[in-house]
């Protein structure tokens, strides 16, 4: 199986509303910011799985969420829900809505499938 058709671990977002998986983004494949190479933070070319934040940490900041939150290790920026980004120019999809969306180190914008904003502590389906 390749690793383009894996569950994305994380979805990408274009400021025309496009969404792109992050096995092609953190792998390279797709944003020519990268050249063509992984991203050095990335996991085997996909984004880290989330962590829980400690405070007591190395890289902890409050941008990132509050204590016991989840958030990529590669994040730099916890930036609210996504629908508060929405606006006459931006439209996302509906489902992608209630999630918490997070600035990368690359500066792209992202969010994980199943971290909603208002259950940050845990991944779930709804």
């Amino acid at each position: 199986m390749n690793d383009h058709d894996r569950t994305p671990r994380a979805l990408f977002l274009a400021p025309n509303g496009d969404t792109y998986p992050d096995t092609l983004v953190c792998s390279g494949v797709l944003p020519s910011d990268l050249g063509g190479k992984p991203c050095q933070l990335s996991d085997n070319g996909r984004i880290p799985l989330p962590r829980s934040l400690d405070p007591r940490e190395a890289g902890y900041s409050v941008d990132k969420g509050k204590p016991g939150d989840l958030c990529p290790p590669c994040a730099l920026h916890h930036l609210g829900s996504l629908a508060h980004w929405q606006d006459g120019e931006q439209h996302f999809p509906a489902e992608l809505l209630p999630l918490r969306l997070f600035k990368c180190c690359k500066w792209f914008w992202l969010v994980v499938p199943g971290l909603y904003h208002d259950a940050p502590q845990r991944i779930e389906a709804r």
